[in-house]
């Protein structure tokens, strides 16, 4: 399991190479990753790789195991479904963590960059990191949507919903460099982290309470509803020659 640390991490050599090693997989993927660099950081020898690690694979799994365990320390279970909160209450704070690392912090997080790294160029242990960090937080949201949501609307448009509001978490974790450098204000400076976590939290609310009123049956925006999805069904990307909004 990548969430719990191994109990060879109280020693400090440990420590310093995984801090090390956080870094050098950050910056450069599991690939690109020399462990020359990493020891020369943490101030050990090679051999403490091996007698620790068992290698390189091991260090990399180790790393990961330690930055996924501090993730979830953010997304602990039962941590969003405190009794007397309510379901916006809740989506608020999974959302706020979700935004760990816009905290001044952790300006630049090795998980996300290391993420990013797996996307591009996935590695064999990337199925772990999902089944032990991304699915549980990715199924927290999802509880909290269907509540909000009801029982009428489907499962699909719940999991699309869900990870709808992910993507805007995302969008400012992984686009950072891009935003900060056309719309700096926006994730930085003070009360940045609350700030957009707020508006996502307001903006995936009215959009939920959306789909909910579009699944009662005779509202009107139900009927709004299944005339957008003939449209769409009509549009140039459907196939069809004639389009509900014109030619464009």
């Amino acid at each position: 399991m990548l969430g719990q640390p191994s109990a060879m991490h109280d020693n400090e050599t440990c420590r310093r190479l995984i801090a090390a090693a956080s870094e050098e997989f950050a910056q450069h993927g599991y690939a690109g990753a020399r462990i020359r660099n990493i020891v020369l950081a943490a101030g050990a020898n090679l051999a403490a790789i091996n007698y620790y690690f068992g290698g390189k694979e091991g260090l990399y799994r180790a790393t990961l195991r330690h930055l996924a365990g501090e993730a979830m320390a953010k997304f602990p279970p039962g941590r969003a479904d405190r009794r007397g909160q309510t379901a916006e209450t809740r989506l608020h704070r999974l959302v706020y963590a979700f935004l760990e690392g816009l905290a001044p912090e952790a300006r630049s997080p090795a998980l996300g960059r290391i993420l990013a790294h797996e996307a591009m160029d996935p590695s064999p242990h990337l199925d772990r990191l999902i089944e032990d960090m991304t699915r549980p937080q990715l199924e927290m949201i999802r509880s909290v949507v269907r509540e909000l949501v009801g029982s009428r609307v489907p499962d699909m448009e719940v999991t699309l919903a869900s990870l709808s509001i992910a993507g805007q978490c995302l969008l400012y974790l992984f686009g950072r460099p891009a935003i900060e450098r056309i719309y700096p204000s926006v994730v930085s400076g003070h009360g940045s982290r609350q700030r957009l976590a707020r508006q996502i939290t307001e903006f995936s609310l009215a959009a939920l309470a959306a789909l909910s009123a579009a699944h009662v049956p005779g509202a009107p925006a139900q009927r709004a509803r299944k005339g957008t999805a003939q449209g769409l069904r009509s549009s140039p990307t459907s196939g069809s020659k004639k389009s509900r909004w014109g030619g464009h």
